[in-house]
């Protein structure tokens, strides 16, 4: 998908990678070339596939696309007789020889073609921070008070160097040692002045901070939760982490830099008009080394930037490789991959580590021609200024003081055009992040509300209609024209084999996903008007891949209710059959889970999960292999006692025991479908 962007954009139409991915369906399993194709003809393109040697890249119509060490997609750039430049959307742009070439092409490739239906599309302006930010309460007034004690703190520090003058120029001069005295406290209380409001001002950033990050972060992952189940299908977990934590960059900026960028800036002017008095030729050269290293810092900027985008990208796939090697530490182990997964993810790191370096050396460039720069001129200015006292133009203490406001107004311009820099780097961060905040989020509202608060009395047809569903536009089906109606306190079993579609079907009627083709009904109304949030209120569902979270067994199987109704508790716990497990527990109820249920096995977590799904007393219950980690007695027992409860089930299952407990079979089977009777599958 980003090698389609990039030849797009090299054509003249600025995709962004939000807009493509919400377009376009492409899972983590990957794209083919023919998906590309697919993708490309989509975008405008007229695509030719080929297969070529080596020695034919230069015939190809650049921009194109390369199938890469066998896992990925590149674009190749430009071919000449000893080089060939390439980007890689995982490592960034790249100059490889024929021979390292050859190693890595796989030796297919496919052209792009502008056809006459390509649109060029002008970029998107950049997404405005305070979009991203939204209201933030008492954020203007702390911003307020900070810039307040900000200028309090540079108005008195324009006094130091006046002072410094009269103390040279006047009392020194003169040996007047009274007059050097009260000099001496005017300075002592300048000075105390100023710690005291740093003090203050250091305090209230601190304070805005805390609260722009509790509110800021809270609204985040509200959202990112309410985001829908195939976004996140889409994107490695170390890449949501760093997209996240791009938001400590943005924070800085707003509460920290915003702040020091506009007072630099306007007492930068100050300082430089004062300077001017004292000196305008003198001035000269500290306005020329500003300008200077204005260059050394904007020139490079557009590389700077790129190292740092293609660094961000390596650091968070070596995350999610750190992420997954921890979450499936068993495996690893009983695997003996530790050696494999520990190199695999060093070279993850070392890459990124690589790409960080690379713009770290820029950042020592950028230190170096700061220091080289300001040094030529302090020592024009030193030679040149004690040239002018030694002409009478210039006093000693004038000097002196030239000298100080100089000095303070290059520190001002040096940090005025790094924060600047890194503002326009936050444009990076805010890019990363709106890929959070600006996805859509679940649609959720309903009308049927109503029927929720009356659950008591509601127990809802649930229909399959004409149901079609595929991964992607060219993915096979994994069935197509499913037509199935659950009766009210009906149990339906779904057989098949593995790969089927049996818990896709699940996670339509669960909302997890979406039809591809045809419509889901709840009591008839379609599923998007009946309301996803309405739906699973109804709804207690155990699925392969849910978990239990850290804390008590009472609040996982409460759900974190705050109001834990014991009673229900109990007895949600009893039909699940994991009651007695728990009393001998010490502490029984109150007893910790660990990490994702780490301490309990596999039969103790389907059961505690089957207990918070009862828990919710759902109308409509639904199991994708809920006790497949009990003994056949267990699951007897445990089917038994939910089958008591009179409520519709969609039980997915292998066991022939818990299939015969259900009024009818649904079998699913290489896209197509069956319903009957139990005993006649």
């Amino acid at each position: 998908m980003a090698c389609l962007g990039y030849v797009a954009a090299c054509h003249g139409a600025e995709h962004t990678m939000s807009d493509l991915r919400a377009k376009y369906a492409v899972s983590l399993r990957g794209s083919t070339l023919m998906d590309l194709v697919g993708i490309g003809a989509a975008l405008g393109f007229s695509c030719r596939p080929l297969r070529l040697e080596l020695a034919e890249l230069d015939q190809l119509s650049l921009p194109c696309i390369l199938h890469w060490q066998m896992s990925h997609f590149v674009v190749l750039k430009k071919v000449t007789r000893g080089q060939v430049l390439i980007h890689d959307p995982a490592k960034g742009e790249r100059a490889l020889s024929p021979a390292e070439v050859n190693k890595l092409f796989t030796g297919m490739a496919l052209e792009l073609t502008p056809s006459p239906a390509f649109e060029r599309i002008t970029p998107k302006p950049h997404i405005p921070i305070a979009k991203l930010v939204g209201k933030i309460e008492g954020l203007i007034r702390s911003l307020t008070q900070i810039a307040v004690l900000a200028v309090a703190m540079q108005l008195f520090a324009l006094l130091t160097p006046i002072v410094a003058q009269w103390i040279v120029d006047g009392a020194i001069v003169s040996g007047d040692r009274d007059f050097l005295l009260i000099l001496a406290l005017a300075y002592a209380l300048i000075a105390v002045i100023k710690i005291v409001l740093e003090a203050v001002r250091s305090w209230l950033a601190i304070v805005l901070a805390t609260q722009f990050n509790l509110q800021w972060a809270g609204r985040i992952i509200g959202h990112l939760l309410k985001l829908p189940v195939h976004w996140f299908e889409m994107r490695h977990t170390g890449d949501i982490v760093s997209r996240f934590q791009s938001m400590q960059a943005i924070q800085q900026t707003l509460t920290g830099k915003l702040v020091e960028v506009v007072l630099d800036g306007g007492f930068g002017l100050i300082v430089l008009a004062v300077m001017l008095l004292y000196s305008p030729m003198l001035s000269a050269f500290a306005i020329a080394a500003v300008l200077a290293y204005l260059l050394i810092r904007v020139l490079p900027h557009g590389i700077y930037h790129r190292l740092t985008d293609e660094a961000l990208a390596l650091e968070a796939k070596a995350q999610s490789h750190f992420l997954e090697s921890i979450r499936a530490v068993h495996t690893t182990k009983l695997a003996g991959l530790e050696e494999q997964r520990r190199a695999r993810w060093l070279n993850l790191f070392v890459t990124g580590v690589n790409k960080r370096i690379s713009a770290q050396k820029m950042s020592l460039g950028f230190s170096l021609g700061y220091s080289a720069v300001f040094a030529a001129e302090a020592i024009a200015v030193l030679a040149v200024g004690a040239i002018m006292v030694m002409d009478n133009a210039l006093t000693v203490g004038m000097l002196m003081a030239f000298i100080s406001y100089k000095d303070d107004f290059t520190s001002r311009m040096q940090r005025l055009i790094d924060n600047l820099m890194s503002m326009r780097m936050v444009s990076l961060h805010v890019e990363r992040l709106a890929d959070i905040v600006l996805a859509e989020k679940e649609p959720t509202d309903g009308y049927a509300a109503d029927k929720v608060i009356n659950r008591k009395n509601f127990s809802p047809m649930i229909e399959f209609k004409n149901l079609g569903f595929r991964y992607g536009a060219n993915m096979p089906w994994v069935f197509r024209n499913l037509h199935l109606s659950i009766r009210p306190g009906e149990h339906i079993a779904i057989v098949g084999a593995s790969g089927c579609g049996k818990s896709t079907l699940v996670k339509l009627c669960l909302g997890l996903l979406e039809p591809t083709e045809g419509v889901i009904e709840i009591d008839g109304m379609p599923l998007s008007q009946f309301g996803l949030a309405n739906w699973r209120r109804l709804v207690g569902a155990v699925l392969q891949e849910d978990q239990l979270f850290s804390g008590s067994l009472q609040e996982n199987i409460s759900g974190f209710d705050l109001q834990t109704n014991f009673e229900l508790l109990k007895q949600s716990a009893h039909l699940a059959g994991i009651d007695q497990e728990i009393e001998v527990l010490p502490m029984r109820y109150l007893s910790q889970v660990g990490d994702m249920g780490s301490s309990f096995s596999g039969g103790q977590k389907q059961r505690l999960i089957i207990a918070r799904a009862l828990y919710k007393v759902p109308s409509v219950l639904v199991l994708d292999e809920a006790t497949s980690h009990l003994d056949v007695e267990k699951e007897r027992d445990v089917n038994l006692a939910i089958n008591s409860l009179s409520i519709t089930r969609l039980t997915i299952a292998h066991r022939p025991e818990t299939i015969g407990m259900a009024d009818r079979v649904v079998s699913l089977d290489a896209s197509r479908y069956s319903v009957s009777r139990v005993g006649s599958f």
